[in-house]
């Protein structure tokens, strides 16, 4: 009867290959040590013993990895901005998403691009559009777009 060592006992060339690799790794590693370059593994007595509670303690449950993303709006005001654009989107109101990128046609002759930044509905049920012109970033205009030129620009590749 065969010995159990030898029904193990692995041939063929990808043994050849793995003990060649690790070789290379262990002379790799050598010369590492030689240099002075290498991270050698801590001696046993090196290692510090925590115990479960001690760890458990440092990795609280607060923090980037464990909160839960927040809407930017509640539920309840989801459906009521869905709502109030199905209902102006009927009466035949423009109604444009926060982020949409436009151009609005000027009075001087010339077409200035901008950025939808908010909405709200105004008291005849319209909806009037916060907008930011390129170039202005810290001034904001509201424009009721049913009375303006304007026409939508598609996002541009690497603007986001």
């Amino acid at each position: 009867m065969p010995s159990p060592d030898a029904a193990a006992r692995h041939t063929g060339a990808g043994v050849a290959r793995r003990q060649a690799h690790h070789e290379r790794m262990r002379d790799e590693r050598a010369r590492e040590a030689a240099a002075g370059d290498a991270e050698l593994p801590p001696e046993d007595d090196a290692v510090e013993m925590a115990s479960a509670a001690q760890l458990l303690d440092s990795v609280a449950e607060v923090g980037p990895n464990y909160t839960l993303l927040r809407s930017k709006e509640t539920k309840a005001k989801r459906r009521k901005r869905q709502r109030e654009d199905a209902r102006a989107a009927l009466d035949g109101h423009t109604v444009l998403s926060t982020g949409s990128r436009l151009e609005i046609f000027c009075d001087s002759e010339r077409w200035y691009p901008a950025t939808v930044m908010a909405r709200e509905e105004d008291g005849d049920g319209r909806i009037a559009h916060q907008i930011e012109y390129d170039g202005y970033p810290d001034r904001r205009w509201w424009h009721m777009l049913d009375d303006e030129r304007w026409r939508a620009v598609a996002e541009q590749a690497g603007t986001a």
